[in-house]
This record gives C-alpha cells, structure tokens and sequence, in this order.
C-alpha cells in the first residue's frame, strides 16, 4: 500500500511485473502519480500490466491518466458502465498464478460511488488479499449475505479509509483479517480514520495498521508465512516511537 496521503493505491507485485489497483488523487497541475507512485514503481522497476479502479472519486482514479501515459499496454478495469473491461462480480482471472476474483458490485454504474467499489479478492492457494475500495455498510451487508465466511482473508485493506459509514461488525467477522491496513493522511480534515471504526477493530482483536502512522505499507508472501512493514517505521524507528504530544489518531 503505497502512501498517498488521503486516497489509495495498492501495487500487487510479482516477478517483476505489477497490477495497480487504485491511482491516488491528482490536483491542477499534478498528481500523486507523479510525486509518489511512479517513482516507487520505477525504483522497483516494475512493469505494471493491469490497473483497476475501484470507482469514480478523485482520490482513487486521480492518477489513471498519468499511469496509463506512462504505462500505455497496461489493461484498465473499472466498475462503470462505459469500462471497456468491466469490473463486476462473478469476474475472475489469474495473473502470475495468482487468482484474482471480483466480488462485487453486482452491477455496474454510469458514476461509480462508495457502493459501487469494485471489491477484488486475490489469493495464491495459502494467503490471500481483499481490496475493498470505499464501500460502505450497504455493500457490506450484500457481501456478507453473498458470499459469508468465503470473504474470509489474510489481509484487509479498510474499507473507505476507516469512515464510520463502513467497517460493520458482520462484516469484520465475516473476512476476519489476520491484518487491516488503511490507507489515509495524518491530520486530515475528515478526520480519518474515526477513532470509533479504530476501536471497533481493537475490540474485535483485528490487528491494525495505517499509512498516516506507518507510511508505505509492504507486505510480503512466502511460503508458510507472511510479513508487514512500514517504511517510516523502518526508516526512524526512535523518531517514530515518539510522540512529541502528537495525537495517535486523526481525531
């Protein structure tokens, strides 16, 4: 999970090759394509093959053109209705022996909003990943009546940033994440994640991390066992550990 401040951006990595799934925001005159993602990609030398968008807000697609410039073959998956390659339920696919199923929505839309989130379940056959978007309870609710205990991942991605509107405790039960990880900006003006939604996932021993404390969030797959790191944990750990009367959330 690459740290885009508020919006997302998750790389999905394999041999050298990389799937997107989310573009960050952008803003006249540039984007977070350009300041965070393209130079982490290229650091990595990464060719990315796919992109997927989750839906329409800003904060999710703003860097597609900027990406889709930079990388002109890779294929563009969304959940609207005039997508070339749609991203809907019931679509799947494998990439680099991974299995990419959609699970939601369940119908695509002229403007993709929060509940229209394409919702992507990745897995190689021992861990797996559930890309949620920003989809709120309603979504949920239809996810957990679909499909139940099959949404059960190793790792979350929070559904709309940690906002109250999502994060519902069927919901939480039903995927049972070993790990959520959130994407968000320090002292943002929403206030996200909501200290309720970060409890709620405290109370419910849901292990939790987030990019406005951790930043890029790298987890890494092996065979028997997986690992997480922040990079600004890694990069100042003494400075990380302090405080300095700084608020450990957003509220």
């Amino acid at each position: 999970m690459i740290d885009v401040g508020h919006g997302l951006a998750t790389l999905i990595s394999k041999n050298g090759k990389g799937v997107l799934y989310d573009t960050g925001n952008r803003w006249k005159g540039g984007s977070v394509a350009e300041t965070n993602i393209l130079p982490f990609i290229r650091w990595r030398n990464i060719e990315v093959e796919q992109i997927i968008i989750s839906h329409g807000d800003e904060d999710h697609r703003g860097g597609l053109e900027r990406l889709s410039q930079a990388f002109p073959q890779a294929s563009v998956r969304e959940s609207s209705a005039s997508a070339s390659l749609p991203c809907l339920g019931g679509v799947a696919w494998r990439w680099q022996d991974l299995n990419f199923s959609v699970l939601w929505p369940n119908k695509l839309a002229d403007r993709p909003s929060n509940d229209d989130s394409c919702v992507v379940r990745i897995d190689d056959g021992k861990f797996s990943v559930l890309l949620t978007g920003d989809i709120e309870a309603a979504a949920e609710r239809n996810l957990v009546s679909r499909y139940r205990q099959k949404l059960q991942s190793t790792l979350m991605q929070v559904p709309h940033h940690g906002s109250n509107t999502s994060s519902t405790g069927p919901f939480l039960r039903a995927v049972n994440p070993e790990m959520s990880i959130a994407s968000a900006s320090r002292f943002n003006k929403w206030h996200l994640p909501a200290r309720k939604i970060v409890n709620r996932y405290r109370d419910a021993n849901l292990a939790w991390r987030d990019t406005a404390h951790s930043g890029q969030l790298t987890a890494r797959f092996y065979d028997d066992y997986w690992s997480i790191n922040g990079l600004r944990e890694q990069l100042f750990p003494r400075w990380y550990h302090r405080r300095f009367g700084v608020s450990d959330d957003n509220e």
